[in-house]
């Protein structure tokens, strides 16, 4: 599990939701910051106008205070902190071939680099080798209620498989949505049953609900954020535009939803498919008693 840091209120949210989460799965927690201003080749009257103590300095407290705050809320966790001279997206990209998830604060990484590398969250929730997380609403509800919008494609058919782990490890129920746009909806029943009869299978015991909604995918995914702990979904779906970095539904979710969401990138499917309990190497390791 590998949580970016900044200096943002939403950062330490993502550390106090990346803590927990590790606790959950019993997995490690990387904390990494990217620092990124010697690459900036900024005058050294520009660099007289950072934090006192200096930019490393500085670097590496933020790095203390949010290990301090990711072991505070998860004790059990092995925490790790880096500080890593890239930029944020970079980094990230990176690390998550490594990690369980990548997670993010819903701010981004800094306005600077925000301006200089784009919306990160958008990104990588498109190209990262791992699922995303946005830490962003409430993320300390617990309706014991996982969502995820699956709509007969490949990606929604494993965002439901990680749904159906989510739900199971914590004790939660796995909502199943399908909505129907524009009359679209004929192959709802046959979609619906074949990703609960996986998740049933995969995690015997585990409640499921399907349920079939009317009207848009991406409001009405946002509407059942606000009494889900947890929504999850594939980058694209079925109606997707090939040549855009990232689907409308998961764009508009990274924007508008009222909890913490998690996006799977293609990078991702085959790793979650083919791990055992679609866990990393290093959760794994960790498990085991290995490096």
């Amino acid at each position: 599990m590998t949580v970016g840091v900044d200096d943002s209120d939403s950062a330490m949210t993502a550390v106090e939701w990346a803590a927990r989460e590790a606790a959950i799965l019993g997995a490690p927690l990387r904390v990494v910051h990217a620092f990124v201003w010697p690459l900036l080749h900024l005058p050294p009257v520009a660099r007289r106008m950072g934090p006192p103590g200096g930019e490393r300095v500085y670097a590496e407290n933020l790095l203390s205070r949010a290990a301090d705050r990711a072991r505070a809320v998860a004790p059990s966790v092995s925490v790790s902190t880096a500080l890593v001279k890239d930029f944020p997206y970079p980094l990230l990209v990176e690390e998550s071939r490594t990690s369980e998830y990548v997670v993010v604060g819903a701010s981004g990484l800094g306005a600077l680099a925000t301006a200089l590398a784009g919306s990160i969250a958008v990104r990588l929730a498109a190209s990262a080798h791992a699922p995303m997380v946005l830490v962003r609403g409430e993320t300390e509800r617990t309706a014991g209620r996982v969502v995820v919008g699956v709509d007969g494609s490949e990606l929604s058919a494993v965002a439901a498989e990680l749904a159906a782990r989510e739900a199971a490890y914590r004790s939660a129920r796995l909502g199943l949505v399908h909505v129907e746009e524009g009359g679209r909806g004929d192959r709802a029943a046959d979609v619906l049953a074949s990703a609960a009869m996986r998740a049933r299978q995969a995690h015997p015991g585990l409640v499921v609900e399907e349920r079939v909604l009317p009207g848009h995918t991406a409001g009405v995914l946002v509407e059942e954020s606000r009494t889900a702990d947890l929504v999850v979904v594939g980058s694209r779906g079925r109606g997707g535009f090939t040549g855009l970095l990232l689907g409308s539904v998961s764009q508009t979710l990274l924007h508008q939803a009222h909890c913490p969401v998690i996006v799977v990138p293609p990078n991702a499917a085959e790793r979650i498919r083919e791990e055992p309990d679609g866990r990393s190497s290093g959760a794994a390791d960790q498990q085991t008693g290995g490096g």
